[in-house]
């Protein structure tokens, strides 16, 4: 999960007027409207490069979806709110069982509260609300997340009392991030960056040593490193968690240092 600034989000042309229309047409009557959220969809795509604003993955059998990170069924008055929608993979978005674990996840209706806090039943309440799920769109959130090398996500704080902690917690299995499919591809993208460190510094000792030959391929390993970061790039955050444990290497250390 990395951070996604909807502020620069620009919705369709007309949503302003749809979106009131659908609110004005009653409760019951949501989901007869649910074009004026999926019109969002192509603008909420290119905010995150197609990437599933939970688990920064591309599904390209799939055209996505558009959660409502405050479920329309509990936040009515939240149905039609362009900052509530999240672009959302179909196993982020929706219960699913992992057919290699058996293990039950997805967000689908659910948004936790910490106990005794009150849902907001206004947008001029959330500041009041404190939600257990994590929010991609909260600038915040993401770094309460960490990320093991075999591929497992983890809470960044080890502190139990840590509201951090209780949130990723919850947030790991709502949002389905420890999928074994997914656990995988972080597991061998480690793999691949691992490897291709240790070609770079061997290139790089190589052409420090006089051996001008080197010097191209050494760049491109570093080239490939940073992509690897790059914000278009699936997995960026948990690919940024594997080369900083590389970083007592100067050239690891520029390669995170560079924007």
């Amino acid at each position: 999960m990395r951070f996604i600034d909807i502020a620069f989000i620009t919705p369709p042309d007309d949503f302003e007027e749809r979106a009131a229309a659908a609110q004005a047409d009653g409760v019951e009557n949501i989901g007869k409207h649910s074009d004026v959220w999926r019109d969002c969809k192509p603008n909420l795509k290119q905010a995150s490069f197609d990437k599933c604003y939970y688990c920064e993955m591309k599904d390209i059998r799939s055209d996505g979806t558009v959660d409502h990170y405050r479920p329309k069924s509990k936040y009515s008055w939240a149905a039609f709110r362009i900052d509530n929608f999240r672009f959302a993979c179909t196993f982020c978005n929706s219960r699913r069982t992992d057919q290699k674990t058996g293990e039950i996840g997805g967000k689908g209706a659910g948004f936790p509260l910490y106990e005794g806090c009150e849902r907001a039943t206004c947008n001029e309440e959330i500041g009041n609300e404190t939600p257990l799920l994590l929010d991609p769109c909260n600038a915040a959130d993401p770094d309460a997340l960490d990320y093991r090398a075999d591929g497992v996500v983890v809470p960044a704080s080890q502190e139990d009392a840590n509201p951090q902690k209780i949130q990723a917690l919850t947030s790991i299995e709502a949002y389905h991030l420890n999928h074994s499919d997914l656990q995988e591809a972080r597991r061998r993208a480690a793999i691949e960056i691992q490897e291709k460190i240790i070609e770079a510094e061997s290139f790089m000792k190589r052409f420090t040593g006089g051996d001008l030959t080197a010097k191209q391929p050494y760049t491109s390993a570093v080239r490939d490193l940073k992509r690897r970061l790059d914000q278009r790039t699936e997995l960026s955050a948990f690919s940024k968690r594997v080369l900083q444990a590389y970083k007592n290497k100067p050239f690891v250390d520029q390669i995170l240092a560079t924007p």
